[in-house]
């Protein structure tokens, strides 16, 4: 399966979405993940820009996270607090410490920009038994959101919040909806597929694992919505599409011919990083008529190819169902549940 079309690509490259410098996360803490490269420092850049008061850079090398740190320090006047932490979304208990450690330290969480992610050439197994991309993309993010979830909520509750819904935000891709059904066999789950390395292929298995994560996160929308005593979520659950973007290390892991074959398609169809930024961060924004949506090019779009299909409607519920269960299973989550 191809990329989108060039022309779409050459579009996306010339007209950005606009830069929310209408907002302000003065008082506010915002966590971001992935935060010391790619479009997860570049969101972390842009919070910092627009006041954040406490700004979490969640990496997975702490050096890498002192250097953020300091990129951002030099191009931020008087940012706000800036902290590191460690998390390695390779494996569940990671993830779990991670939030123990957030949960003890943070008073208030009002923004959880999920950001984290790789793109991988090849079938590699993770520690948890689970393809790396599909652990790291989906089944850690999905635990950290879950973990998350609490103190979001509770932040929500809280009477200083000056008006400002409290978000849970993660990096997706409008790539879903240019899956073919055909990639996934009737025989097998979402999950199955994407653990089936005699199947894989680098671009299809991209656009699975980012399915997988859209239908989770339209769960976990589904979960705060219903589960609210308000009959209305005090929390906002959205996911964000930057579009192609140059310099943000998704392709680290191909070879090194592949990355200077990619160098000048990017530059021709790509756009600026900052440009990306500018839609993860203005999803932190958005009201309730974001929850549960995918935001790309300033707008809301609706369902389009296989998203807008019978199948997927009943995949989504099967898939997340299956992540639910794998993080029972395997990382000990009940409280959701």
């Amino acid at each position: 399966m191809p990329p989108p079309p060039l022309s779409e690509q050459f579009w996306d490259a010339r007209h950005p979405p606009a830069n929310p410098t209408h907002l302000s996360f003065k008082g506010k803490t915002v966590l971001v993940t992935g935060a010391n490269t790619g479009m997860g420092f570049q969101a972390a850049l842009k919070y910092a820009q627009l006041g954040a008061s406490t700004l979490i850079l969640a990496v997975r090398d702490l050096n890498k996270g002192n250097a953020a740190k300091a990129r951002i320090t030099g191009q931020v006047t008087s940012p706000g607090d800036i902290i590191i932490k460690e998390v390695d979304l390779s494996t569940f208990d990671s993830v779990k410490a991670f939030v123990q450690d957030i949960n003890e330290t943070v008073p208030e969480l009002h923004v959880a920009q999920l950001c984290a992610g790789i793109m991988t050439p090849s079938f590699t197994m993770g520690a948890e038994g689970y393809e790396n991309a599909f652990q790291i993309n989906v089944l850690s993010t999905a635990l950290m959101a879950i973990l998350l979830l609490d103190k979001v909520q509770k932040t929500a509750a809280a009477d200083s919040n000056d008006g400002y819904i409290p978000h849970i935000t993660f990096l997706n891709s409008v790539a879903t909806q240019d899956v073919l059904g055909e990639w996934i066999p009737e025989d097998q789950t979402l999950v199955q597929r994407i653990n089936d390395p005699t199947k894989f292929e680098h671009v299809s298995q991209y656009y699975l694992v980012k399915l997988a994560a859209r239908y989770f996160i339209e769960g976990l929308a589904a979960h705060c919505t219903r589960t609210s005593p308000e009959g209305e979520t005090n929390i906002i659950v959205n996911c964000s599409c930057p579009a192609m973007c140059r310099g943000t290390d998704l392709h680290r892991g191909y070879p090194w011919y592949v990355r200077l074959l990619m160098i000048p398609y990017k530059l021709i169809c790509g756009r600026d990083p900052e440009h990306g930024s500018r839609t993860l961060v203005s999803a932190a924004g958005l009201g309730r008529e974001s929850h549960g949506r995918l935001w790309i090019n300033d707008t809301l779009p609706e369902y389009a190819g296989f998203m807008a299909t019978e199948r997927s409607e009943k995949l989504g519920k099967e898939t997340n169902e299956e992540i639910l269960t794998i993080l029972r299973e395997k990382a000990g989550i009940q409280s959701y549940l």
